[in-house]
């Protein structure tokens, strides 16, 4: 979307955020956080609480040369930031797989309550 609007500040609604990723709303405000903190990106409130104004501060490619590394120090340790990247979105799709298939019981097991429900209230 940054690109789309020339690298400049640009409004979305954190519902279509969330739509785009899957993610719940608090996990949401946390990323946004984080990537705030870590000079990612400038978060602003946008026409209301339901939207924000956004800009991409890491606006060219120049700031991702020295092999692809953000600009802040890696540890000699570390994985390199794609492998990270990677391997995160990789637990982030188990923990939604998880997390569905728990909803899903969830739900089974409250229809099976409302069933038990109905039949002491008979």
């Amino acid at each position: 979307m940054s690109e789309k609007n020339n690298n400049e500040e640009f409004e979305v609604a954190y519902s279509e955020i969330q739509r785009a990723t899957g993610v719940a709303s608090i996990t949401l405000k946390k990323a946004i956080h984080v990537l705030e903190e870590e000079g990612v990106i400038k978060v602003t409130q946008g026409r209301n609480t339901r939207y924000g104004k956004f800009q991409f501060l890491i606006n060219n490619k120049k700031d991702f040369s020295n092999n692809n590394k953000i600009p802040y120090e890696q540890d000699k340790n570390e994985k390199p930031v794609a492998e990270q990247l990677k391997t995160i979105c990789n637990q982030i799709e188990q923990l939604r797989q998880r997390l569905r298939t728990q909803e899903m019981t969830i739900s089974v097991m409250l229809d099976r309550l409302a069933e038990l429900e109905d039949k002491i209230h008979r």
